[in-house]
């Protein structure tokens, strides 16, 4: 019988995986140290993004990957995903990783821009846990920029 037990808590101990101590962990797991944006007048782009990711657990985690949506002046205009492979420990120290997303804007052509933008991001970190456990870590950021050029917004998703 105190086998029963012993494998009936070993195995809730497993579904726990990627549990934060504090609920709150997640919300500080991930920040944006520093954002780049280039816009060419051929529709090109990139967005480059240095985060800081700390696992928030003491189980050791996988950064497996990384979204986004970019807004300028409340226009949706990109929104991607890269997968990566870094592993997170169980210390709980910070980890630099930066990311670069190329952008191309389908369509009409952009136009020139003489004054700074309001440049809004938002986007999650996927944490994986052992074999079968993830979690979204969210960050936020928002930056006035210069953007000497500006591609049209997104359609609208229908």
């Amino acid at each position: 019988m105190r086998a029963h037990w012993a494998a009936l808590g070993l195995l809730l101990l497993a579904g726990c995986r990627g549990v934060p101590w504090r609920p709150e962990a997640y919300d500080a797991a991930v920040r944006v140290e520093a954002l780049e944006l280039r816009f060419a007048p051929d529709g090109t782009g990139l967005l480059t993004l240095k985060l800081e990711v700390r696992n928030p657990t003491s189980d050791a985690a996988t950064l497996t990957g990384v979204d986004f949506e970019l807004a300028v002046d409340g226009r949706r205009l990109a929104a991607g995903l890269q997968q990566v492979e870094v592993p997170l420990g169980e210390d709980g120290l910070a980890h630099a990783v930066e990311l670069s997303f190329p952008l191309v804007s389908e369509g009409a052509a952009g136009s020139a821009s003489l004054v700074s933008h309001q440049v809004r991001l938002e986007g999650g970190a996927l944490l994986r846990f052992g074999v079968g456990t993830e979690r979204r870590a969210t960050f936020r950021a928002e930056r006035v920029m210069a953007l000497p050029w500006l591609p049209p917004a997104e359609p609208p998703l229908e």
